[in-house]
């Protein structure tokens, strides 16, 4: 830990300096402007500070720079980069940088590399970008800009191999024909980007389809069938069915369409996704009941998440096929019938599940077990072991083999027609740490097995015809009860 070395300056030869990584603190001394022979210049991931000097613009050498992950502030002018003539790779993301440049300024230099996540760039699209005809790689996230996606923008990155536009402002449409014969990975989620998706994509080699937290509408174009790793069209306003795919699907693992317009019953699209390991159709119009091929053809599904739709029927017995699901969320619904005794074989959620060593704390998990419908990520499901069946028409009594149900995190059983004891094995639930019941039809004492549940923080058991008190032996003093 220190700051970049004095001596340094002396070097007047110096073409290629690396000082990334090296728990720098300070600024960027003024005589960095005198080492004109550099071709090479990093000092990233550092916790330098102030303002880059304007003299880093005369280095007409360098053909890299990366500043980034530091806490630069300040504003960058068109000097600091006046003489930049052979600058082929630019980082400065992730500090508190504003670029302003004027609306015609042309740059003296072609980027191959630009990444810009995090400074300010806006509120306007930067007109400079029009002249960067050679961008391989471009990261304009959480740019600030608020402004609409210029179509001039699709030709200069038509050779792109990563684009990354995502949380900012940008409006208007994408073209009716998008052609990225080179794309791989290209995210432009978290805007305010409108109108119906691209007639046709040319993508072939695009992993990601992110366009999540927008403003679409229309219907789902085809080249969903493509082979993609991961689809999300979360939060748009998407219509109608889902694209019939006649695609046997070897990469895909995450289908995310939730909180659309959405209809039609599961899509068929879903019997060729033997590696999909996450699924989340919540909050559209899907109908049908849950069909009974969903475990044979998704064998891999650890989350699904159908919640806030019109499916109805029973649920599946085969459910208990799925050898990896920790996470069952059908809440919502018109399902009917008694909770499948099968249940209780989901092997997944009979020990603690902690993927990756993580794991989330009693706070967080409860957080999130409130906040779930508003606000929760992809990441944060993969680590809780949960069953929410509420708000349903579910009948019969609880079946007594949910209690090999060790992992359970939260169960969610309320607003449906359930009745009977609570029964004693509740208390074998070690882990559970969220526990409704209520509005239901439950009868007799509550169970004292309920004090075992020592990580317990939130309890409702109200609107059923219950006697006695909640045993508290053991709960912590964080036991919210309802």
């Amino acid at each position: 830990m220190g700051s970049i070395p004095w001596q340094l300056g002396n070097l007047s030869s110096l073409q290629h300096l690396d000082l990334s990584l090296r728990n720098l603190t300070g600024h960027i001394p003024v005589w960095i402007g005198n080492l004109t022979r550099l071709t090479y210049l990093d000092i990233s991931r550092n916790m330098l500070i102030g303002d880059v000097p304007s003299g880093i613009g005369a280095l007409s050498g360098l053909t890299y720079l990366s500043l980034g992950l530091n806490n630069f502030s300040g504003v960058l002018s068109k000097e600091h980069f006046s003489s930049l003539v052979n600058l082929e790779y630019l980082n400065l993301s992730q500090n508190s940088l504003k670029l302003d440049f004027s609306n015609d300024w042309v740059p003296p230099f072609q980027l191959k590399g630009g990444h810009f996540g995090s400074c300010v760039l806006g509120p306007q699209f930067p007109a400079w970008l029009r002249w960067q005809a050679s961008i391989d790689n471009l990261d304009i996230s959480n740019t600030r800009i608020n402004d609409v996606l210029p179509h001039w923008f699709w030709i200069v990155v038509s050779n792109a191999s990563t684009l990354d536009l995502s949380r900012n402002q940008l409006s208007g449409g994408l073209p009716e024909k998008l052609v990225l014969p080179f794309i791989s990975a290209m995210d432009l989620s978290r805007n305010s980007l409108a109108g119906q998706l691209p007639a046709n994509l040319t993508a072939p080699l695009l992993f990601n389809l992110l366009l999540y937290n927008n403003n679409f509408i229309g219907t789902i174009p085809a080249y969903i069938c493509y082979d993609f790793l991961e689809i999300n069209l979360a939060y748009n306003k998407l219509t109608g069915d889902s694209p019939q795919c006649s695609t046997q699907f070897s990469l895909l693992q995450m289908v995310d369409l939730k909180n659309n317009n959405l209809s039609g019953e599961l899509p068929l699209f879903l019997q060729n996704v033997g590696w999909l390991s996450f699924l989340d159709l919540s909050n559209n119009k899907f109908f049908g009941s849950v069909p009974t091929w969903i475990a044979d053809k998704m064998p891999n599904l650890e989350v699904l998440i159908l919640r806030s739709n019109m499916f109805h029927g029973h649920l599946p017995e085969q459910l208990t096929r799925f050898a990896g699901l920790h996470y069952l969320d059908v809440a919502h619904n018109n399902i009917s019938g008694s909770i499948p005794s099968s249940l209780g074989r989901l092997r997944a959620m009979t020990h603690s599940y902690s993927p990756g060593g993580n794991n989330y704390s009693t706070d967080s998990i409860s957080t999130f077990i409130i906040d779930r419908e508003l606000n929760y990520t992809h990441e944060l499901t993969q680590h809780i072991v949960l069953i929410d069946m509420s708000s349903n028409g579910f009948t019969g009594s609880i079946p007594k083999e949910l209690s090999s149900l060790k992992g359970l995190r939260s169960l969610n059983l309320s607003n449906n027609q359930i009745s009977g004891p609570i029964p004693d094995g509740i208390g074998d639930l070690k882990e559970l740490e969220s526990l409704d019941l209520s509005f239901n039809y439950f009868t007799g004492h509550i169970p004292l097995t309920l004090s075992d549940l020592t990580f317990l923080s939130c309890l409702n058991l109200s609107y059923n015809d219950l006697s006695g008190s909640i045993p508290s032996r053991r709960q912590p003093e964080t036991l919210g009860l309802v």
